[in-house]
Formats: structure tokens, C-alpha cells, sequence
């Protein structure tokens, strides 16, 4: 008997020893149950945010305080200060923004300063003095970093930052170019598991960090017909930062990759989807109509075609959204026409079932307030309680949305969600001259599928984050039918989720 009593406590310590061991591993980022959106501390995380670079106009300042200083201040590069970027980090944090994606280094710099290693295997310990400074920031305004170990685009253009490159094999590298087996060089597989061991035992133990990206624009840089190599390079560094972190930490952050195929296809679709190395899929959007904008309205449907298209193959298994898109090469598009640009396409992902809105390559010498006040009015929007974002599914029910025979052309329905809740977006097309022809003011919509209950019908304005109107309906044949005002409205948001899930 007491051999049975000793080994019951003797296991009840155990358990009490690892369920205290838990309790004090910080948590990160996890996919919810759903298997479509993310979550923090069982809370769930809608991704608004935005690219960034360690050199922007808007980081630069975290320089201020490196041995470079002088040299960034002398040549004009410096004009900051750390306490703007504090400035910039509380603006995001204000109004909404919740993810930044940032290169760990950049590469197109002659002087190297920027760089993390010149030559291979010394560490430029500026790089990871701004890097702290990064990650104090994000702590202190709850902001999550997806974290890319190289910048192969600014690598090779212009060519001459190539010449100067540490893979380069004239300056001691094991590259004649990028895609000179990059993605199977030993030595390039080295240094990429000697970078992602860097960061994790420096930063590793954020839960600030929405993920690792093992690479950028992986289908591109790197030579083509790159496929296999494409899935093992996967595979190799996964591998890598899951059994690295595991033993350390007790757990792992979130691993996924970039393509620059915004709807991959062939048999890159197959490394892509069915990639159980990937916990989550971003793809990159610069079609002609997104990448060279003439209209607010086709990059919008081009941007949910994407999404459809990168769930689709998924099989809505795991979370999907766009971490690049915006007008390349176009930074003086007129305000008016890039912050609608910019509005439509966000809205236009988010309703079409991504994980949240796409992370804008932002194209323009600083940061738009009109971009700003979307974020924080989606923000507004989608936090609002009601949806149960950690359950909710996001299957496309545009189709399922029955508009007026006469606004049939002059509404573009975008819509996900299942049978007890919904995420609808309407945009008028205000690019068609038929629209000055009819009243907008009472439109009567029809949205079927649902199971039977009673639901509670939200309309938003998507500039203010305000709430428009509330409507308590029952399901008539698993429909609801309702009145929407659009007349002195672009667009209109509605957020429709069964009475049992209100908070």
C-alpha cells in the first residue's frame, strides 16, 4: 500500500513539476481552431499591418545610437531619432496596426552597414543593436513580427549589390550568383540555420514574433525549375528552427514562406499546399492591375480572386494571406486615388477569407493617414464583439448574397463564413456611370444559407469603424433579408453572427 501511495505522489509531482514548467513558457502565436485565423493567448489575432525595412524612413532613427551615426547623419541618411520611431511604433499601435513583416537585413548598401554579415560568419552587431530596439518596440505596443533571414531582391538589383555581396564568391562566398545553388549550397544552408539560431537565442522567446519566414519570394530569386530544391530547402530549415526552439523553449513559433506566384500553380502548388513544414501559406500580389493601378475597383476583384484561389487549394486547412503587394514603382500615385486603392484591396481580402488584410508594401516616402484610418476603422470593425474569429470558417458565400436585379451590376458582393456567421463587404462600383441613375438608399439583400435561429445583422462604415445599425432577425428558410443605405457610401460592411455568440 504504501508502494502505491509513493508512486501516486511520486506522480502527482511530476505532473505539478511540468504543468509548472508551462505556466512559465511565454506564449506565441498559434493557429486557431478553426484552422484559419491566428491567436494569442487563446485570443484571436486579425493581421493588419504592413511592410517595413531596418533602413526606412520610418526605422531609421534606431540608428542614431550605432557606431554608423555619424557616417548615415553625414551622408543625409539619418534624420531621425530613436523617440520618432517610439512616435511611429504608438501611431501603428493606435490605430490598429498589429503586424509588421521586416527583412532581417538590408542588402542594398554599398557601404555594407546595413548588412548582417560582411564576410559570412561576422556579425555586424549594429544590425542587432537596431534589432532590440525592434523588439522592445513591438512588445511595448503589441505589435508581431514576421521576420525574413535574407533580402535577395535588393541582393542582385542593381547588379552591382551582387559585386559587393558577402555569397559572392569573389569576396570570399560560395556564389558565382543567386542562382547558383542558393537554395542547396552546404554553405548557404549553414549560414541560414547560423542567422535563425542568432535570432532565437537573442530574441527567441518573444511573443512578439507572428512568425519565422524561412525565405522571401522563394520562386524567384533563386533560379528555375527550382522545385525540389524549393521543398527541401523547406524542409532543412523547419526542421532546423522547430527542433532548435523546441529544446530550447518548450515550444516553437510559427514557420512559413513567401512565393512570388501570387496564385502558385504546377508543381510549386504541390511544395506550397501540402507542406506539412508550413504552418500557414503568404503569397505575394503584384498582378498587372495591382503592381500598376489605373482603377480602385479591378485590383480589388483581382485580390479576392487570390485569396479564393490560395484557400481553395489549401482546402481551407490552414490560415492564408498576402504579405506584399502594392504599386511597384509608383510612389506619386495621387493620395485620393492610392488611399481608395488601398482601402478597397484590404477589404476586399479580409471578406474573401484571409487571415486579415494584405501587408502593403507602402510605395510612398512615408506612411499615408488615410491609410492609417482604414486600419484603425477595420481594426474597430472586426475587434468588435460578435464573430467568433477562433471558430469562425471562412468559406466563400459571395454567391449566397442576393442583391436587386437593378443593383445587380452596380454591387460587387464579397463574402466568407459558414452557416452561423458571416463577413460581408459591398462596393459599389463607382466607376460605372450607371450608378447616378438610381437610388442607393434602400437596398432590400437576401443572404441564404444559414441554419435556423435568430441573428443579429451589423452594418459598418468602413471609414469610421462606426456601427451603423443593429438588426435582430430570424431565419426564414435559412435566409435573412434585410435593408442596407449606401447612397452616400462606397462601400458597406456587415458582420452577421448567430445571438448564441455574442460576448
Amino acid at each position: 500500500m504504501n508502494k502505491i501511495l509513493y508512486f501516486v505522489l511520486l506522480s502527482l509531482i511530476f505532473t505539478t513539476s511540468l504543468y509548472f514548467a508551462d505556466s512559465t513558457m511565454k506564449p506565441f502565436v498559434t493557429i486557431a481552431p478553426s484552422g484559419s485565423y491566428f491567436e494569442i493567448n487563446g485570443k484571436p489575432l486579425i493581421l493588419d499591418g504592413y511592410n517595413e525595412q531596418i533602413v526606412s524612413s520610418n526605422l531609421i532613427g534606431l540608428w542614431a545610437n550605432t557606431k554608423f551615426a555619424r557616417a548615415l547623419e553625414f551622408a543625409g541618411i539619418l534624420n531621425e531619432t530613436p523617440e520618432q520611431v517610439d512616435e511611429y511604433f504608438k501611431e501603428l499601435h493606435d490605430n490598429g496596426v498589429n503586424v509588421l513583416r521586416i527583412f532581417f537585413e538590408f542588402a542594398q548598401d554599398p557601404s555594407d552597414f546595413s548588412l548582417f554579415e560582411n564576410p559570412l560568419g561576422t556579425v555586424n552587431e549594429s544590425v542587432v543593436e537596431v534589432w532590440d530596439q525592434i523588439f522592445a518596440l513591438a512588445k511595448k505596443y503589441d505589435i508581431y513580427l514576421l521576420i525574413e533571414p535574407y533580402d535577395p531582391y535588393d541582393m542582385v538589383i542593381p547588379s552591382t549589390n551582387w559585386q559587393a555581396s558577402p555569397f559572392n564568391v569573389v569576396n570570399g562566398g560560395p556564389l558565382k550568383s543567386l542562382s547558383d545553388g542558393f537554395l542547396t549550397n552546404p554553405v548557404v544552408i549553414k549560414d541560414a540555420e547560423f542567422r535563425f539560431k542568432f535570432m532565437i537565442d537573442h530574441w527567441g522567446d518573444s511573443s512578439h514574433i507572428l512568425a519565422w519566414e524561412v525565405n522571401n519570394e522563394i520562386d524567384l530569386w533563386y533560379g528555375s525549375n527550382n522545385d525540389p530544391a524549393i521543398k527541401s530547402y523547406i524542409k532543412t530549415i523547419s526542421d532546423f528552427i522547430v527542433n532548435y526552439e523546441d529544446k530550447k523553449f518548450g515550444h516553437h513559433h510559427l514557420i512559413t514562406v513567401s512565393t512570388g506566384a501570387s496564385t502558385p500553380s504546377g508543381v510549386l502548388a504541390d511544395v506550397v499546399y501540402d507542406n506539412n513544414h508550413l504552418d500557414f501559406i503568404t503569397t505575394h500580389l503584384y498582378p498587372p492591375d495591382v503592381a500598376n493601378p489605373t482603377s480602385t475597383i479591378e485590383p480589388a476583384l483581382t485580390a479576392s480572386e487570390s485569396v479564393l484561389y490560395n484557400l481553395e487549394h489549401l482546402n481551407y486547412s490552414k490560415p492564408y494571406f498576402d504579405s506584399e503587394w502594392g504599386p511597384i514603382g509608383y510612389p506619386d500615385l495621387p493620395l485620393q486615388f492610392d488611399s481608395q486603392y488601398y482601402h478597397n484591396i484590404c477589404w476586399a481580402e479580409f471578406s474573401s477569407g484571409a487571415a486579415g488584410i494584405g501587408l502593403r508594401w507602402i510605395f510612398r516616402n512615408s506612411l499615408p493617414e488615410e491609410f492609417l484610418q482604414t486600419d484603425k476603422a477595420f481594426s474597430e470593425i472586426v475587434n468588435a464583439p460578435g464573430i467568433d474569429w477562433l471558430n469562425f470558417k471562412p468559406f466563400p458565400t459571395a454567391t449566397e448574397i442576393r442583391v436587386p436585379v437593378q443593383f445587380a451590376n452596380l454591387i460587387i458582393p464579397f463574402s466568407c463564413g459558414d452557416e452561423s456567421a458571416r463577413i460581408i463587404w459591398l462596393l459599389k462600383d463607382t466607376e460605372n456611370t450607371d450608378i447616378k441613375n438610381l437610388d442607393f438608399s434602400s437596398i432590400n439583400l437576401t443572404v441564404s444559407g444559414f441554419k435556423t435561429g435568430n441573428y443579429v445583422v451589423q452594418l459598418w462604415n468602413t471609414y469610421t469603424g462606426k456601427l451603423i445599425k443593429t438588426i435582430e432577425l430570424t431565419t426564414q428558410n435559412g435566409n435573412l433579408s434585410f435593408d442596407a443605405n449606401l447612397s452616400n457610401m462606397n462601400d458597406i460592411a456587415i458582420k452577421i453572427f448567430s445571438e448564441t455568440q455574442i460576448d
